[in-house]
């Protein structure tokens, strides 16, 4: 890959958008999607929750890039950074997903000012609770950006070429930048306009609907665990 036909930072904002078009949106919306279905509803809120993955994702391209000019390439090399990489997102998954099919429906209750400050705090952290969606939304983009895709590590071993931990932070975040412009917002978006749909025209199936996005997570997410101990860790 040549960085120096358009500059480092061209390069890897090019890179990143025609990934994220192609590659990056067919790994990433089943996770995202299914989450929206199983947390949220609402076009606008599929969107928002897709553009706080997507910032998680972002947000360790950079970070990769800054590892990688701080350390060099080897710090991508060898397969250890996908593998735990993936682990540790697929069991974020399953987590979520298992509490998404598992949960009981919510009972009304007006007794919110009884009830203790680590228990509502505890709510807040559940996916599809308060901010928990945002939370959890987040966590995944996160971990899922520590499984490096073949993109991803061709630009962090060029970007650590340069020896600069600033050439490969901004490298790593115009990557990241780059794949967030893409379908995936759709999806999302697609994902919430559904979601509001049953929830106004067959409320009985809302539960039912929300059981089924936990399991698809669940799959999901042990299908990612299984990668990475069976078949090495490689790209999802």
């Amino acid at each position: 890959m040549d960085l120096d036909g358009g500059g480092p930072w061209a390069t890897a904002l090019l890179l990143g958008v025609v990934y994220g078009a192609t590659l990056c949106t067919l790994t990433c919306s089943p996770f995202i999607a299914a989450y929206v279905v199983g947390t949220d509803r609402g076009t606008r809120r599929g969107v928002w929750l897709s553009l706080v993955f997507n910032a998680g994702r972002v947000a360790t391209y950079a970070g990769l890039g800054l590892a990688v000019g701080l350390a060099g390439s080897a710090f991508v090399e060898g397969g250890a950074l996908a593998r735990w990489g993936a682990l540790l997102f697929g069991a974020v998954v399953v987590g979520v997903g298992i509490y998404l099919a598992a949960r009981r429906r919510p009972r009304a209750c007006g007794c919110e000012r009884e009830t203790s400050l680590a228990r509502r705090l505890a709510a807040r952290l559940r996916p599809g609770e308060g901010a928990g969606r945002e939370t959890y939304a987040a966590l995944m983009g996160v971990l899922i950006g520590l499984v490096p895709c073949p993109p991803l590590v061709a630009l962090l071993v060029a970007a650590a070429a340069y020896g600069s931990a600033a050439t490969g932070l901004g490298m790593g975040l115009l990557f990241g930048l780059g794949t967030v412009l893409s379908p995936m917002l759709l999806v999302a978006a697609a994902a919430g306009w559904f979601s509001e749909r049953v929830a106004r025209e067959a409320p009985l199936a809302r539960h039912g609907v929300t059981r089924a996005a936990g399991a698809l997570l669940v799959l999901l997410g042990a299908w990612t665990v299984y990668r990475a101990v069976v078949a090495g860790g490689g790209p999802l």
